[in-house]
């Protein structure tokens, strides 16, 4: 008792303090996560937009070198001469000067252009710059090669290139070939390092990814965390990020946007920002939520244990008293004692003192209700005939036995009717198993089947089971009755009646089934609520219901009755809870 109660003020306290904390916490993870969720995006566009403003940049450089070497027929002639010319003389140099100068200086002046090269077929030679290089002798000699089984005029490659021997690391570049106009090879060597700054500083997320890359999804550029993702958690992401690939346990730790640039290069764009990053605050506010529902809890335990301590002793006394006073130890029940810090203490007091004089006339009314309950039951199973009508039977079936001189269908009738006012004049008290009850209700089938000829057919449904339970007398009868007596004889169809006994978890059951003329719905309305109210019916029909309705009830707290019918279609008479 004490832990129950103990339980009941945890819940109590508990459901006060945690509930609203709960709903709160919940409501503004909620509405954080959809801020940042809806930050997060914008965040991605604007980085977008960033990476799209400086390729275009990129590509628009590389697109003018394209259009100064296109468009220049002595910028070509100048090519040739110093590209074929085994021995350069002073005006060689000088027209290859004068061609190189405006991209010269074009290139001086992009930070991210390392170094622009350029050859033609067979050529021995190729222009760095202002400046013309063998093939033999430069540190860099197998470029072209990357455009030899390429059948793109633009080719875009990741290389590493040492321009001189004294130096000790290899640049990383970007190089775009063009094949020209005049048959040119043009490769434009793009600082990887510049853009893969640029990159880390245009992150807005500890551990975002960034990523600018070629047409079949190879990383160009990409920041300092873009290194740490594998070739195939790329290509997913890349994928999922246009919606042709599933989530797995990699992706969904990510936000991915991703896409392609506008223009003829094809470049693409990946953005991949952790979650965890994202949702930081929220994690961090989740975090303080459960910990202040822990608190919570542990204030409920301490003022469950406080009020539990307090109130017990006096709930306690209260229990006593009403266990004294159900038992009807009237004498011996104790005065209750005053709780210090108990301002209920005399409310209390008055409740249990009216519960003991409740329960005191409550069981002197049971004593009552129970002797009238017995002589009710009595009364209602007598109502079928006087006793002497049994005495006054069994000497007809003599008379009639004398005229005939041998047994007649009035002796079977007489028999019949003897047996089934013996069963029914029996002790009312003394309830009969199944099988008598069906040997009766068959006897007085039988004496409505000599009245009413081939006009009705009774079968039934039971099993073994059911033949040695106790039940009422005389329950089937008046139902049988209601079925023959309310039936239409008109019609030409023959009454048929279904009795089914069977055993459920509640008790015994009996459905009653005819394909009569039915009950009109307003009729079985009230009939309905007659049988559910337990009042009399003043219409003086279907007083075998009522009757049955009042024996179950008396005799059995789970009994009811139920009814069911429709009109020109029959009637279901259900009869349960009996054990």
């Amino acid at each position: 008792m004490k832990r129950q109660f103990f339980r009941s003020k945890f819940i109590m306290f508990t459901s006060l303090i945690l509930t609203p904390l709960c709903i709160f916490g919940l409501i503004s993870v909620l509405s954080i996560n959809l801020y940042m969720d809806r930050e997060a995006k914008q965040k991605s566009n604007s980085v977008t937009e960033l990476m799209q403003q400086t390729i275009s940049e990129l590509t628009t450089s590389l697109e003018n070198y394209k259009v100064i070497i296109n468009s220049n027929g002595r910028f070509h002639l100048a090519l040739i001469q110093a590209l074929n010319s085994n021995h350069m003389n002073t005006d060689i140099l000088q027209k290859m000067e004068q061609a190189m100068q405006a991209m010269y200086y074009s290139q001086s002046t992009k930070p991210y252009i390392h170094s622009l090269y350029i050859t033609i077929d067979d050529s021995p030679y190729y222009i760095d710059g202002m400046s013309r290089v063998t093939f033999e002798g430069s540190l860099d000699s197998d470029w072209p090669k990357a455009m030899e089984d390429c059948s793109d005029s633009t080719y875009l490659q990741v290389r590493n290139i040492k321009l001189y021997k004294f130096d000790t690391k290899e640049t990383p570049v970007v190089t775009a070939y063009f094949r020209m106009k005049y048959n040119e090879l043009v490769a434009i060597n793009i600082l990887q390092g510049y853009f893969n700054h640029w990159l880390d500083s245009a992150a807005n997320y500890e551990g975002q990814i960034l990523m600018i890359l070629n047409q079949e999804g190879e990383p160009l550029f990409f920041n300092e965390n873009g290194s740490t993702v594998s070739e195939e958690e790329r290509l997913n992401a890349l994928a999922y990020g246009e919606g042709k690939a599933s989530s797995n346990a990699f992706l969904r730790k990510y936000y991915i946007h991703s896409g392609t640039f506008p223009g003829t290069y094809g470049l693409k764009y990946l953005s991949m920002i952790p979650k965890q990053e994202i949702f930081a605050i929220s994690y961090t506010f989740m975090r303080m939520t459960i910990a202040a529902a822990i608190v919570s809890i542990l204030i409920s335990l301490v003022l469950a244990y406080y009020f539990t301590r307090r109130d017990y002793r006096q709930v306690f006394q209260i229990i006593e008293i009403f266990d004294k006073a159900e038992k009807g130890e009237f004498e011996s029940l104790p005065q209750p004692k005053a709780v210090p810090g108990s301002p209920y203490f005399h409310i209390i007091n008055n409740v249990a003192n009216l519960f003991v004089s409740q329960t005191y006339l409550n069981t002197q009314l049971d004593a009552k209700k129970y002797a009238l309950s017995t002589a009710r039951l009595s009364a209602l199973q007598y109502q079928l005939n006087p006793h002497f009508l049994f005495n006054t039977l069994q000497s007809i079936d003599l008379e009639v036995l004398k005229i005939s001189r041998q047994p007649a269908a009035a002796n079977q009738m007489i028999s019949r009717l003897s047996s089934l006012l013996r069963y029914a004049l029996d002790d009312p008290m003394e309830p009969a198993a199944v099988r008598e009850e069906i040997t009766a209700t068959k006897d007085y089938i039988e004496l409505q089947s000599y009245r009413y000829k081939n006009f009705f057919l009774v079968t039934w449904e039971y099993s073994d089971e059911v033949l040695d339970v106790p039940v009422l007398r005389l329950l089937l009868q008046p139902i049988i009755e209601n079925s023959i007596l309310h039936a239409d004889r008109s019609s030409p169809d023959r009454l048929w009646v279904k009795i089914k006994i069977r055993l459920n978890e509640k008790g015994l059951v009996f459905t009653i089934l005819d394909n009569g003329a039915g009950i009109e719905k307003g009729r079985l309305k009230e009939l309905q609520n007659a049988l559910r109210e337990n009042r009399a019916d003043n219409s003086g029909r279907h007083i075998g219901l009522k009757n049955i309705g009042q024996r179950i009830s008396l005799a059995y707290p789970d009994g009811y009755i139920k009814l069911s019918s429709k009109e020109g279609i029959g009637t279901i008479v259900e009869i349960g809870g009996i054990r």
